[in-house]
């Protein structure tokens, strides 16, 4: 009867292709699942806060579907719904849809307006502030800042003496 002896090397070496050549495949598998997994966009969740420059009362607005309640005219800012989903990372070509109400008839004939999401950074996450102008244009902007904020790029237009 004749013994085999195995080192530990020897069990090292079979262990190794044993597992080279059964597991290739899933392991080939899993490092590019990781790889692709951090071309996808991560989204933050922003609370959305409206903000009316006009002296008509909005009924409703929308960002992207989702619900920003209403305005007094002149108002705003003040409170905040949740959510909408944004890109943690700004990119070229975002934009959001704004969908909104003001002439009195609740919901009947909305106003509705692609606009640009000008670039924002870590420190900018706060909130998505939309802003409504008289002439129903539509601005939005990323911030942690309330419009009386010193240096605030959308302030609130100076009230006009009569």
């Amino acid at each position: 009867m004749q013994i085999q002896h195995t080192t530990l090397n020897d069990m090292g070496q079979n262990m190794l292709f044993h597992f080279t050549s059964k597991h290739i495949p899933i392991t080939i598998a899993v490092f590019f699942l990781s790889m692709i997994s951090g071309c996808f966009e991560r989204n933050i969740n922003l609370e959305v806060c409206g903000l009316n420059y006009t002296s008509l009362h909005i009924d409703e607005f929308t960002v992207n579907g989702y619900s920003g309640a209403n305005i007094s005219a002149n108002g705003g800012g003040g409170g905040f719904t949740c959510c909408i989903a944004l890109p943690r990372k700004w990119h070229e070509g975002m934009s959001v849809k704004i969908r909104w109400t003001n002439d009195g008839t609740k919901f009947q004939n909305y106003k509705e307006r692609t606009v640009a999401v000008p670039k924002y950074s870590d420190k900018d996450l706060g909130f998505l502030a939309v802003h409504f102008y008289p002439d129903d244009s539509v601005k939005v902007l990323v911030t942690n800042h309330t419009d009386s904020f010193p240096g605030y790029p959308y302030p609130r237009p100076a009230n006009k003496s009569p």
